[in-house]
């Protein structure tokens, strides 16, 4: 009884496996779905159109982000710097 019982398990595992492995690797994630989805509705898009305009300009954008990201932790720097001498300074007196 214990035997047959192992293998019904081992071939039902060998089922659930052989599914998986069979229709798992044709089938896209749902990421990869919603990616494809999108490029396809993109291409059909005119090229004028707000979003098109709105997803060219967003790289130059996140460049100018990282510009002035930059600019302030420099500027927050110096500030730090600044104050640190102006602490040192109320110390001597």
């Amino acid at each position: 009884m214990r035997r047959m019982i192992a293998v019904v398990v081992v071939a039902v595992a060998g089922l659930v496996v052989g599914r998986h492995l069979l229709v798992g690797g044709s089938r896209p994630s749902p990421a990869a779905m919603r990616r494809k989805m999108m490029d396809r509705m993109m291409r059909a898009v005119p090229e004028g159109s707000p979003p098109k305009v709105i997803t060219s300009v967003l790289p130059r954008l996140h460049e100018q982000n990282e510009e002035i990201i930059a600019l302030l932790k420099e500027q927050n720097a110096l500030l730090r710097a600044a104050d640190r001498s102006a602490g040192a300074r109320e110390r001597l007196r």
